[in-house]
C-alpha cells in the first residue's frame, strides 16, 4: 500500500508541475526572461522593442516558440515519469499490485500521447497552422494559434469530442493571438 500511495504522490506532482508550467507559458506569452525584470538590460530593452501586431515577425516567432516549447516539455516530463513507471514495473522489490499500477499508468500515458497527437492533427486538418491538446482527466484544452473570430469553435470541438472522449463543455479552446 506504501509503494501505490508514493507512485500516486510522483504522478501528482508531475502531473501539477507540467500543469504550472502550461499556465505560466499561456500568462506570459511563452517568453521568460533570463534577467531579473527590473534590470537595466532588460528595461531599455522592453523600451526599444515595437509594438507587435499579428503580423509582427517577432510575435510568430514566439508563437512558434510557445508550441514548440511545450511540447518539448511535456515531452519531457512524459519521458522521466515513463522510465520511473517502467523502473517501478520491472522491480522485483515493489509489490504486484504497484507494479501493475505502473504498468497501468504506463498504458494510460501512451493512450493520452496518442489521443492528444490524433487531436492535434485534426485541427491542424481545418486550416489551423499550429496547436496544442493538453488532455487531463475529465478535461482537455487545445490551445491554437489563431484569432477567435476566424476559427470556428464548435468545428474544432465536435472533431476533438470523439477523439479524446469528452462532452464539447469538458473542453476548453484557448488562443494565442488577440484579436485586434
Amino acid at each position: 500500500m506504501v509503494e501505490i500511495n508514493k507512485v500516486k504522490k510522483i504522478v501528482l506532482i508531475t502531473g501539477l508541475l507540467l500543469v504550472v508550467v502550461v499556465v505560466a507559458n499561456i500568462l506570459w506569452d511563452g517568453k521568460i526572461s533570463k534577467e531579473p525584470p527590473n534590470s537595466p538590460d532588460n528595461i531599455s530593452d522592453k523600451a526599444a522593442t515595437p509594438p507587435k501586431n499579428e503580423t509582427s515577425s517577432v510575435e510568430t516567432q514566439g508563437e512558434a516558440d510557445f508550441f514548440a516549447e511545450y511540447r518539448l516539455q511535456r515531452d519531457q516530463n512524459r519521458s522521466r515519469e515513463l522510465q520511473l513507471l517502467r523502473e517501478l514495473t520491472g522491480s522485483e522489490d515493489q509489490s504486484k499490485t504497484t507494479r501493475d499500477t505502473a504498468s497501468m499508468k504506463i498504458i494510460h500515458i501512451m493512450e493520452d500521447i496518442d489521443k492528444e497527437m490524433k487531436a492535434e492533427n485534426l485541427v491542424k486538418s481545418q486550416g489551423v497552422e499550429e496547436c496544442v491538446v493538453i488532455s487531463e482527466a475529465g478535461m482537455s484544452t487545445v490551445v491554437i494559434k489563431g484569432s477567435k473570430s476566424v476559427i470556428n469553435e464548435d468545428e474544432i470541438k465536435d472533431l476533438v469530442c470523439p477523439v479524446l472522449k469528452l462532452n464539447k463543455n469538458e473542453i476548453c479552446m484557448v488562443f494565442r493571438n488577440k484579436e485586434q
